[in-house]
């Protein structure tokens, strides 16, 4: 959540910081701003609204610094508005921050009694009060971003430069992610490692408790000792923002016509079960139960492969929402307990925050990510990536397909290893998902003509029986994320317990439905649907959708396959439909409000 840029270079920055925000605005925020040093004083610029706005501000006195930070704000302590808007300013300095500063408010307290002017109702603006006093006393800036990294309780990513060293960059990570490059044209800083592209080749990560110092002539590291240090380092995807959305209006339109070739990558990397099992150093021979723990879209993806470890490797799996995991209280573990935390960014703080009580329990912990130099990738026992690529729209989508698809190597190689039977028939299987994937996307038309009869809706339900309930809850998120139409996900067998009261003639109820086992029992739930006058948009295969032709209002087909495939096959056309729904609506498809796709505050 919210993004810092930051660059140093020989011209003016302005350019480059506002191509930074735009960058960032995926992460979600309601105001942005940026501060340059101009000819030894700091020139700040700040709007409300969208990094257009901002734009347009700096147009009108376009600032000639060649030193500068800049961040995209969500706004948690104050409202969205141009005195909350960073960078925070004290005298002599400016920092950008991302993060909650926990012991704000004894901070600002202590800090007003020795004379500090307070402009703002953030947490953030202690920072550079607190720097401002450090230096004041005579520490450098450099002791001085550490002696507040000491002294803040929480998560936080800041970024500052200073009246003192007008040719300097300084940074701060703990807890927030950070990276920092360098090029021929200068140093960058970055809340995303991709934002990067352009700028340089490569990215460092910082790790908790380390500062950057970056120059024109280089970038350095140290520690929370202060002492110099090398970390990891990420090639940049130099084609990330470089490239035309055409033919695709958006990002998210984009990602979602990408998931065949992700598919392909995936099953091309992880040609067979044991490719899997090679980057985790955890015998599934010997597990005796699977916690799968995340958040969001990456949740209802942990839902499903909660079922597929439990029918392919016999193995009992649970499945947990991080931000509620990490309170609980627990059992003592069991021998041989594994835990398994989803994340397509790798730094969503409540799942890094059950990662640890995981990890303190004694539980080895397997990651998904798909920011392979992310926290989470770093502090799990074994890391298993995802292969997405950079995912820029905010709702998730290809990632949702490749956390899917990995999990159900990994289920079947767990099973294999388990010596299960039929675990090669099912690998097989496995192999045709990206074609029938790309069979789902043929049928977009229909999708938006469906798209086009709905869109008005104030409400709309979704159910699902066996491994099409998380689907179905899945399908309500998207929907509810980018089109802002209320939307429940619901197992259809629950219906009758309550859920029925609020079928009527008005909200239209997605229904997904596939020849199998549970066929006649999803039918039977559609049925009750239809003689209480609801409106049903069916999603199922061709002979599903033909049983059910007489009570359905709409339907949208997918190619048939089995319960390991049908789920993730039947994901495409839910969101199509969210997609299109969004974009009747005149909404902002890839930048929803009040959302963020990296989620790395409490």
């Amino acid at each position: 959540m919210c993004g810092i840029f930051a660059r140093i270079a020989n011209e003016p920055v302005a350019p480059a910081l506002i191509e930074g925000l735009r960058r960032l605005e995926y992460r979600g925020y309601d105001s942005a701003g940026i501060a340059t040093i101009e000819q030894g004083g700091i020139e700040r610029r700040c709007a409300v609204g969208k990094v257009d706005a901002l734009e347009a501000v700096v147009r009108s006195g376009p600032p000639a610094g060649t030193v500068g930070i800049a961040h995209t704000r969500w706004a948690t302590h104050g409202s969205p508005s141009e005195r909350n808007a960073h960078p925070h300013i004290a005298p002599g300095l400016a920092i950008a921050h991302n993060g909650i500063i926990e012991n704000h408010r004894e901070l600002r307290h202590a800090l007003s009694d020795r004379g500090a002017r307070f402009r703002s109702e953030t947490d953030s603006e202690v920072i550079p009060w607190l720097m401002h006093q450090h230096m004041a006393g005579g520490a450098s800036a450099k002791d001085a971003m550490h002696r507040v990294g000491e002294e803040l309780h929480g998560a936080f990513a800041i970024a500052a430069i200073s009246e003192n060293e007008p040719d300097v960059l300084r940074a701060y990570r703990r807890g927030s992610p950070l990276a920092v490059g360098f090029g021929k044209g200068g140093g960058v800083l970055a809340s995303d490692p991709q934002a990067l592209a352009g700028y340089a080749s490569e990215a460092m990560i910082l790790e908790d408790g380390d500062s950057a110092e970056i120059t024109r002539d280089g970038v350095a590291l140290f520690n929370r000792a202060g002492e110099r240090v090398q970390r990891q380092t990420l090639a940049v995807d130099p084609s990330v923002f470089a490239c035309d959305d055409n033919p695709y209006a958006h990002h998210m339109l984009r990602e979602i016509h990408e998931q065949p070739d992700v598919i392909a990558r995936i099953l091309g990397q992880y040609r067979v079960p044991s490719d899997v099992l090679a980057m985790v150093p955890v015998d599934f021979r010997r597990v005796s139960r699977i916690t799968l723990v995340a958040c969001g879209t990456s949740y209802y993806a942990a839902a499903l492969a909660r079922r597929w470890f439990q029918e392919f490797a016999r193995v009992p799996a649970e499945v947990a929402i991080a931000s509620e995991f990490r309170y609980e209280a627990f059992a003592p573990p069991l021998p041989g307990e594994l835990a398994i935390v989803i994340s397509q960014s790798g730094e969503t703080a409540d799942t890094i925050g059950a990662m640890e009580v995981m990890r303190a329990r004694g539980i080895p912990v397997i990651a998904l990510v798909n920011q392979i130099g992310s926290t989470i990738a770093r502090e799990a026992d074994g890391t298993i990536p995802l292969l997405a690529g950079p995912e820029i729209g905010v709702a998730s989508t290809k990632a949702f397909s490749a956390q899917l698809t990995v999990l159900a190597m990994l289920a079947l190689a767990a099973g294999q290893r388990r010596n299960q039977p039929g675990i090669g028939q099912f690998h097989a299987r496995l192999q045709k998902l990206g074609d029938m994937v790309t069979a789902a996307l043929h049928n977009e038309p229909a999708v938006i003509a469906v798209a086009e009869r709905i869109h008005n809706a104030h409400s709309m339900i979704y159910v699902g029986r066996g491994s099409l309930f998380p689907v179905a809850m899945e399908g309500a998120l998207k929907l509810k994320e980018i089109s802002y139409i209320h939307a429940e996900g619901f197992a259809a067998g629950e219906l009758k317990h309550g859920p029925i009261a609020l079928v009527d003639p008005q909200t239209p109820i997605v229904a997904l439905v596939a020849s199998g086992s549970l066929f006649e029992k999803s039918a039977s739930n559609v049925r009750e649907i239809a003689a209480r006058n609801g409106r049903i948009v069916l999603v199922g295969d061709r002979a599903s959708l033909l049983s059910l032709s007489d009570v359905s209002t709409h339907s949208l087909t997918v190619p048939q396959g089995c319960e390991l495939l049908q789920p993730i096959v039947s994901t495409v056309p839910l969101q199509l439909l969210a997609y299109h729904v969004a974009r009747l609506r005149g909404l902002d498809v890839d930048r929803p409000r009040n959302l963020a796709k990296s989620v790395t505050v409490e």
